[in-house]
């Protein structure tokens, strides 16, 4: 059998019908089984050859990127590579790869079904993108709005669930949704607590894909909470998905606690700290040097998960000695120094974790963490009678009332240190 090359890499001549021809590539011949593609053109004329050709290696080169990249779903890969040659500045060329197009969701409209088929097309001409490929940069959106760190990364893996599920925007549905909810059930145990968590997620990666024009502000975001997973605080004892709350201890119990952790230096200052000012564990652990006067006798604290929460604490007289103390020991520039870091660049993981250890030893409910000590101290401050208000500027809440939340500027120090002063513990 004669061969002839053409000037053309894709083309050949054998007798007087030229041929189609692809080499594989080294690295992929082991996952398509095969050198090379080739195929009759049909014809004689070597222009309509080529032309017949181009249209066959574009399709046999999404078959290798396909395989290169061994996905879990080579059809999305193709699609990736056909969108990739569309967007070649070459006119005759994206002709003829809307050609391809054509034909191959033909193919797989055939084999798999409509929606197959449409997700394949509308990846492949760009009219809708790959929702995985969306992720990293939703990621950065959300760095940038300043979302913390660990909220991301939770918010990360949900998000990364959802779009191994649903190839492009077009299918978030509130049906489809509740049915992917439904299918993940079959595999792992869903609670209301993670299925509210895992809707907020999609939630937010559904705004996001207003804002770079993947779906429509017009469109109704689909993520809301099934029935079934939907939680309450009704006191009704039959009422579905109930939610527990945190439960404060009992001023004796926060005495017990701190006696029980006096081994443990930082952990017994912590649970002082936290008796004496109501303040988050995340504010006592990020709380440095700089922001405790003890001339003035007031912590600035900075680092609070809400605005609200940025505020100035009176030094409670019974307080004083310790942070003096704590300050004048600190090797780090921080109040509660040497606590390291997570990987979301927390402080208070450390002891977070040994209150954990130390209140299941002492056999304290679930419901009762180091939030519960913040409990305490409002309960203290209003069975001293001291005002929502005032005890709201201390802890770090809003205000309960148009008047005061929206035009008062906040007690002044006196009075937020006269308050903070009735409460008092058996230490």
């Amino acid at each position: 059998m004669t061969r002839k090359f053409t000037n053309s890499s894709y083309v050949e001549r054998r007798y007087n019908t030229y041929y189609a021809v692809y080499y594989v590539p080294k690295d992929v011949r082991h996952i398509i089984k095969k050198a090379k593609f080739y195929k009759s053109t049909q014809t004689s004329d070597i222009k309509l050859a080529e032309h017949r050709a181009q249209a066959l290696v574009v399709s046999w080169k999404a078959k290798v990127a396909a395989a290169r990249a061994k996905s879990e779903d080579p059809i999305i890969n193709s699609a990736l590579e056909l969108l990739k040659e569309l967007q070649d500045e070459n006119k005759n060329k994206a002709y003829l790869v809307k050609e391809v197009i054509d034909e191959q969701a033909s193919l797989i409209r055939y084999h798999a079904g409509d929606g197959t088929a449409d997700t394949f097309s509308s990846i492949a001409t760009g009219e809708h993108r790959l929702l995985s490929e969306l992720v990293s940069s939703w990621e950065s959106h959300q760095k940038n709005r300043g979302l913390a760190k660990k909220t991301i990364f939770q918010m990360r893996s949900d998000i990364d669930l959802l779009t191994k599920f649903f190839s492009t925007a077009n299918y978030l549905t509130t049906p489809l949704i509740e049915h992917w909810l439904k299918l993940l059930a079959k595999d792992r145990p869903l609670t209301a607590s993670s299925v509210t968590r895992m809707i907020g997620a999609g939630k937010n990666f559904y705004e996001y894909l207003i804002t770079v024009n993947e779906v429509t502000k017009a469109d109704t975001n689909p993520f809301i909470v099934p029935d079934e997973y939907k939680r309450t605080k009704s006191t009704n004892k039959n009422g579905l998905n109930k939610v527990r709350p945190y439960i404060p201890l009992s001023q004796d119990d926060v005495v017990r606690l701190y006696q029980s952790s006096t081994n443990d230096p930082k952990l017994a200052s912590l649970i002082f700290m936290g008796a004496y000012t109501g303040a988050r564990i995340g504010e006592l652990c990020s709380l440095k040097v700089v922001d405790v006067d003890l001339e003035k006798e007031t912590i600035n604290i900075k680092a609070s998960k809400t605005e609200a929460g940025v505020r100035v604490v009176p030094i409670h007289s019974k307080l004083k000695p310790l942070l003096a103390s704590l300050i004048e020991l600190s090797t780090d520039s921080y109040v509660l120094p040497e606590l390291g870091v997570d990987k979301y660049g927390n402080r208070s993981t450390s002891l977070s974790k040994k209150f954990g250890r130390l209140k299941k030893k002492l056999e304290f409910a679930d419901r009762h963490v180091f939030h519960s000590i913040r409990k305490t101290f409002i309960t203290a401050l209003e069975n001293a009678g001291v005002t929502e208000n005032i005890a709201a500027d201390i802890v770090g809440h809003e205000k309960p009332r148009i008047t005061y939340g929206l035009y008062s500027g906040g007690a002044n120090q006196e009075v937020k240190k006269n308050a903070i002063e009735k409460v008092s513990y058996n230490f």
